[in-house]
């Protein structure tokens, strides 16, 4: 599929490129360091600050998405602005630990330069229908931007309006590009979104594998590990077990406002929320298994047990939008997370803590399990 705009040809990507791959690699580095905003402090301060966080930056990482979508990156310059962004990308990630203490002007810059460069080259290699939307989405990342380099100059709740009146922006752009959909190419949309989440599922084991190191390789260490492995397994399972096929299929009939909305509603909105749960789970597991027999506590049993609760919700999201099959099933699984975390943090009677985080990990696993287990069972 082809369109000219100012003597440019753009194509509509079929697969993702390897210098696709290379960016998202700095994605990795993102979700670690939003982990880390919760290990340092948890609390549900913390909690709301990456919330805040992640739905700011992955506005932009996800529009790279559509980008890369729209106008493939086959040249010199393509590639080497591509770069510049993954450089820019990777300082905002590096002023995610203190934005809300001193580093929001750096975040804020580097964002603008983020926003500077997916316009220009949008506006630059994008179809006729995509530069129409951009001329007036692109500026409204760039306010955004602006928004968040005022925000690191303000403190108390102002800092706050700030840093989240952005979000407002991303709305009006998201119902702009719906009055213009874009033509997406579903194989490359898909498939770009799949290794987003396999980069996420692969931090979460990376973050608390080096959390572990540092404890020495004693028995509880490697049962934390397979621990750690098998929960990220089943999580994995939840998003590969063959939907990924299915989304392709069911991205691709969808057409015009349908499929644009399907974009921001399955893939920008049900994946952050995945991902925040990826973000809790990784933290928590990183709470929970220094020692594996020790007690858990009440901040990671509901930073576990939530975490896992959230990326069911979001993937039982993306199930419905997409119609990919049972998503009940998914939500009773959510409930009954929380559930098993009310339970470990202050319910269990004996005192409160006295549960092993093990056996916090082997209870949620088996929900994940059985959810699994009863969506194929037949009907």
């Amino acid at each position: 599929m082809s369109g000219v705009t100012g003597g440019r040809i753009a194509r509509v990507a079929s697969r993702v490129s390897t210098i696709e791959l290379l960016f998202d690699l700095v994605f990795v580095f993102t979700i670690g360091q939003l982990t880390a905003v919760i290990v340092q402090s948890p609390g549900v301060e913390s909690v709301l600050r990456a919330a805040a966080i992640l739905a700011v930056v992955w506005w932009m990482y996800d529009a790279f998405a559509w980008l890369t979508n729209q106008a493939v990156p086959d040249t010199v310059p393509v590639r080497l602005l591509l770069i510049a962004a993954m450089a820019a990308f990777l300082v905002l990630s590096l002023a995610i630990p203190d934005v809300f203490t001193g580093s929001g002007v750096l975040f804020g810059v580097a964002y603008l330069a983020v926003v500077v460069i997916h316009s220009g080259l949008f506006i630059a290699r994008g179809g006729r229908g995509s530069v129409r939307v951009m001329l007036r989405v692109g500026p409204l990342n760039a306010v955004a931007a602006l928004l968040l380099i005022a925000s690191g100059f303000a403190t108390g709740w102002l800092e706050w309006v700030l840093f989240l009146a952005p979000l407002i922006l991303f709305l009006v752009s998201g119902l702009l590009a719906r009055a213009s959909p874009f033509a997406l190419g579903a194989s490359h949309f898909v498939e770009r979104h799949g290794l987003l989440m396999i980069i996420a599922f692969g931090e979460s084991i990376v973050s608390v594998g080096a959390g572990l190191t540092a404890s020495g390789l004693r028995p509880q260490v490697v049962l934390g590990a397979v621990a750690t492995v098998a929960m990220v397994a089943a999580l994995w399972w939840c998003y590969f077990s063959g939907d990924d096929e299915r989304a392709e299929r069911s991205f691709g009939r969808a057409a015009g406002r349908r499929g644009t909305t399907l974009a921001l509603t399955a893939y920008y909105l049900a994946h952050f929320v995945m991902l925040f749960g990826l973000v809790g789970v990784a933290a928590g597991l990183h709470l929970s298994l220094e020692d594996a027999f020790a007690p858990v506590t009440p901040a990671a049993a509901w930073l576990l047990s939530g975490g896992v609760a959230v990326y069911l919700v979001g993937d039982a999201e993306y199930r419905r939008e997409l119609r990919l099959g049972p998503w009940v099933y998914r939500l009773i699984g959510a409930a009954g997370s929380l559930v098993a975390g009310l339970l470990a943090a202050w319910m269990l009677p004996l005192r409160a803590g006295e549960l092993p985080g093990i056996a916090l990990i082997g209870a949620l696993l088996t929900i994940v399990v059985l959810v699994l287990v009863a969506e194929r069972s037949p009907r």
